[in-house]
């Protein structure tokens, strides 16, 4: 699929060149006008078809990346959060540096996922 849209304006464009050329040769009856309304006709509805379907594809993947991210993040978050909650209940200790360690933590997956998405989604 990464090889189709990496080229798709290629095989658009060859594709849409062959409509033309067997509307005309199907068409050649018909007068020249005639012959090139259907062969836009047919141009546009074939790329806009290949369109929505590269489109769907592309959406339905992000939904699922973003979904990852979610569970991920919600994962990693509420581990962190029962450490920094869990640290108070020390007894006779002091808990602010396992609380702060999970907080940098925190953060530095906040971070790290703030610049994966950054780059773009690789299938």
């Amino acid at each position: 699929m990464q090889r189709v849209l990496e080229y798709l304006e290629l095989i658009l464009t060859a594709a849409g060149i062959l409509v033309v050329a067997a509307v005309f040769a199907v068409f050649r009856h018909v007068s020249a006008w005639k012959a090139a309304t259907i062969a836009a006709l047919a141009v546009g509805v074939l790329h806009g078809t290949i369109f929505f379907a590269v489109r769907s594809v592309q959406r339905r993947v992000r939904r699922q990346e973003v979904q990852r991210i979610r569970e991920m993040f919600n994962n990693l978050i509420r581990n962190k959060l029962q450490i920094v909650l869990f640290a108070t209940e020390v007894p006779n200790g002091d808990w602010r540096p396992a609380a702060q360690k999970a907080v940098e933590e925190i953060q530095e997956s906040l971070n790290r996922i703030d610049e994966e998405s950054l780059r773009p989604l690789r299938r």
